[in-house]
């Protein structure tokens, strides 16, 4: 296991553009995580050549009385292999319901900003069972082809990239070795618990797999497989549309041509949905893409007469002459963020921020569709365009304004940015 792993790991590393050599682990202390951890280490042992800096992260979810002192154990596991090793505590208030995705959410947000920190790639724990299950439900929700691949390997993400290098595994292959290297680990009770969908899910497989279907597993991983090679076969003829059909501005608006996209929908609207939902995500800034049944309710509402403006997910929707045109709304952006000099930050979840200088983040001032432009297709809508901008406010009271692209959502190099401006890249997720 450890060879497979090592293999497989320096493939990943080395496959990383831009190349970090550091590296930031999430630690929960369960078994895959404690695996994860131990193969780590012999891979550093094994690999010094390489100088790869791993600094271990353990959250604190702060849900149980026990979870400090747990927290407190595992950084002594973590530390006494000689990793540099953090505590974060989510101090956020719980909420009544739905406690594993508020979990989850705050828990990728402290790994990430950690990550970005540390100008590291992020590792986390997924193994081959955890994609069985994500694929098992995503089915049921009804999701489209992107959300049917289910997790995967690697993935450039809102500034970094996430790794993760146990998904050829399976539990019991990580059960195996956890006990066959005596290594210690820590059992969350909530793993189970019936009232989290995760937990329900992997009862529900193993009783199919146990009563009527035995390779359902393998299936369930087959069929994720057969969606990317579908994804990889349209991929081609998506781009050429997009690139045919599509106008992203680097202030974070979009404009579709309207008759194109109607004959899209009517010959393939799973097609039509998968562009109208990455184009919300894009402009509205939310965590996902609206759900499949409010993208298919949104188009059909678009193409009837007389058009009527729309909006969802933060997003209103215009149609003039023959485009329409998608606009981020005035409502849930965050300001008054305090940014430090030449770190990583994602601004309204659209673009991704970094600065030669330190300050405060602010609303914007300045207009980016003077008299000189007014031809510009987006003039119309200057106003909103302008007021969903940051700027900085640098500790010298002196205000520096964005210099504007939009980057690949697969990787990301950092342009030479001259003085009395910051990097505003707008993340294009379209290009897939």
């Amino acid at each position: 296991m450890i060879d497979l792993f090592s293999n497989n790991f320096k493939k990943k590393i080395n496959n990383l553009v831009p190349l970090s050599n550091n590296f930031v682990l999430g630690l929960s202390g369960g078994t895959d995580s404690m695996a994860l951890l131990h193969l780590l280490n012999c891979f550093l042992n094994n690999n010094s050549e390489l100088n790869i800096n791993i600094y271990v992260v353990i959250i604190d979810h702060n849900l149980r009385t026990s979870s400090s002192e747990e927290a407190r154990k595992v950084h002594a596991v973590s530390t006494s292999l000689g990793f540099k090793t953090i505590i974060k505590k989510i101090i956020a208030n719980k909420p009544k319901g739905n406690i594993q995705s508020w979990a989850r959410f705050h828990r990728r947000n402290l790994l990430h900003d950690t990550a970005v920190e540390y100008s590291a790639n992020l590792l986390l724990a997924h193994h081959y069972d955890d994609q069985v299950e994500t694929v098992f439900m995503r089915l049921i929700r009804g999701s489209g082809i992107d959300g049917l691949l289910g997790i995967k390997e690697s993935q450039w993400w809102n500034g970094i990239y996430i790794i993760r290098p146990l998904l050829i595994f399976k539990k019991e292959q990580l059960k195996s070795y956890v006990n066959d290297n005596n290594i210690t680990f820590f059992d969350d009770p909530s793993n189970t618990k019936l009232n989290y969908e995760r937990v329900r899910t992997r009862k529900i497989i193993t009783i199919m797999r146990e009563n009527f279907w035995n390779n359902i597993s393998e299936d369930l991983k087959k069929f994720s497989d057969l969606n990317k090679k579908l994804l990889e076969t349209i991929n081609p003829f998506f781009l050429k549309w997009v690139e045919e059909n599509i106008s992203i501005e680097n202030t974070g608006s979009i404009k579709i041509n309207y008759f194109n996209l109607k004959t899209l929908f009517y010959n393939s609207n799973l097609l039509a949905i998968k562009i109208l939902g990455t184009i919300l995500h894009i402009v509205g800034g939310n965590e996902y893409s609206p759900k499949k049944k409010k993208t298919l309710h949104l188009l059909l509402s678009i193409f009837k007469f007389p058009f009527k403006n729309k909006s969802l997910g933060n997003v209103t929707v215009y149609l003039e002459e023959k485009f329409l045109f998608f606009i981020r709304e005035q409502r849930n952006i965050s300001f008054n963020k305090e940014i430090k000099e030449n770190n990583y930050y994602v601004f309204d979840g659209r673009f991704l921020l970094i600065s030669n200088v330190a300050g405060k983040l602010i609303k914007n001032t300045r207009n980016y569709f003077n008299q000189d432009n007014r031809d510009k297709t987006f003039y119309k809508y200057r106003n909103q365009i302008n007021n969903s901008l940051p700027m900085i406010e640098t500790l010298e009271g002196e205000c520096i304004y964005p210099y504007l692209r939009v980057i690949d959502n697969n990787e990301f190099e950092r342009d030479n940015i001259k003085d009395g401006f910051f990097g505003l890249y707008l993340i294009n997720r379209l290009l897939l």
